[in-house]
């Protein structure tokens, strides 16, 4: 019998007979079926799930108010909207308490593969609390005073994108926040983006100012510990994915690796919003230790939160529907050597990071590591070259 239950809601008993004839080969989940809202909250009520699916389109309560139900009252329970693009206004309303959504229709690869990728990076997380915790977010912590200057050029109308895009890239909530928006599936991009600026300008001024304004997206989120830096942590985490990137087109990396490397080094770090938000005084404890320490401070992040910050970010990220290459790389950090997740990618993301902090990453490469002592001179002479550059754009 398995453990893994996953709950479908749709208001039409053809689409749910559709759907259990598309996964009946999905022997190791336990799925379950319910004709809409009310239904839904009922066998919530009745036993946990691990992942909702639901319709958007419902009569009373529809698929983004039941997702919004879903958060508050099983916060620890994976939510995923089914949508057409007819419903756009309908999806801004929803974007707070969905966590991915899947363009309908959606064939049986697409929906199995978004669930699978859920379930595995559940993995990462196993405490339920803390699982609610992550899962619970809607809104990342933000600066009362970035918050306050997205809502100035959100509601003036003078504002230009270019005014909207230094906002967003001043601060590493809000960046991940227009990532995550631009990169779901409804939007039906070919390709993953990574730059801010162009999901801006895909989004369009007017919807990122609807979005900000009625407070679905970029909302001020939960209070900011003071003992975290904020914007230490946008900037360190803009300069190893400058890193990243320029180390990835050295190794003459496809346009997807790079913008994988990118995002990967980017938000990094971004699972500590969540995490210090709900434990300041543990992560008093883990500032005791030196970045420089990466094992230390991964011992100690342990300690304090019950998990890693790359971790949490992983999870995150994994529940948001961010590319595979991405979770798995963020996942693994700090890098051991012997880690089978050791990859080319891993090692460019955990080098960058290690040079953001520090200035120069020392050769401790095993042997037969695919990043040698040559490799790792060669990267550090790159980065060397490239200071200044990453330096301004961070």
């Amino acid at each position: 019998m398995t453990d893994v239950r996953i709950l479908f809601v749709d208001d039409e008993p053809h689409i749910l007979s559709g759907l259990r004839r598309l996964l009946r080969g999905q022997s190791d989940w336990a799925l379950t079926f319910a004709d809409g809202s009310d239904q839904a909250l009922g066998q919530l009520a009745a036993e946990s799930v691990d992942v909702i699916v639901s319709d958007m389109r419902m009569p009373g309560m529809d698929g983004g108010q039941l997702l919004a139900e879903v958060r508050r009252l099983y916060p620890s329970t994976a939510r995923i909207l089914l949508s057409g693009h007819a419903d756009r206004e309908a999806i801004i309303a929803a974007v707070g308490p969905t966590q991915q959504f899947l363009s309908k229709p959606c064939d049986a690869d697409t929906l199995v593969s978004a669930i699978t990728r859920v379930l595995a990076v559940r993995n990462l997380v196993t405490d339920e609390r803390l699982r609610g915790i992550l899962g619970d977010v809607e809104a990342l912590p933000k600066p009362p005073s970035v918050h306050a200057r997205m809502m100035e050029v959100s509601s003036h109308p003078e504002s230009t994108l270019t005014d909207v895009v230094a906002v967003l890239e001043s601060d590493l909530g809000l960046c991940a926040e227009i990532l995550k928006l631009v990169n779901s599936a409804f939007f039906g991009l070919s390709r993953h983006v990574d730059s801010v600026e162009r999901a801006a300008s895909l989004l369009g001024l007017d919807t990122i100012q609807a979005l900000a304004i009625s407070g679905q997206v970029f909302g001020v989120g939960a209070n900011t510990p003071q003992n975290l830096d904020l914007l230490q942590l946008r900037t360190m985490g803009m300069r190893a994915a400058g890193y990243a990137r320029t180390l990835a087109l050295a190794e003459g990396w496809s346009h997807a690796t790079v913008s994988h490397c990118f995002l990967t080094a980017l938000l990094r770090d971004l699972g500590l919003l969540v995490l210090v938000a709900n434990n300041p005084l543990g992560y008093d404890e883990v500032l005791q230790v030196p970045e420089e320490d990466p094992w230390r401070r991964r011992e100690a992040e342990l300690a304090a939160f019950g998990c890693t910050v790359p971790e949490a970010s992983a999870y995150l990220l994994g529940l948001w529907g961010f590319a595979q290459p991405v979770v798995e790389a963020m996942a693994c950090q700090p890098l051991s050597l012997d880690d089978p997740a050791s990859t080319p990618m891993a090692h460019i993301v955990n080098f960058a990071h290690r040079r953001a902090i520090a200035g120069s990453v020392p050769p401790d490469c095993g042997p037969g590591s695919w990043l040698d002592e040559a490799r790792n001179e060669r990267w550090n002479q790159i980065c060397d070259d490239a200071v200044e550059a990453v330096a301004a754009a961070s």
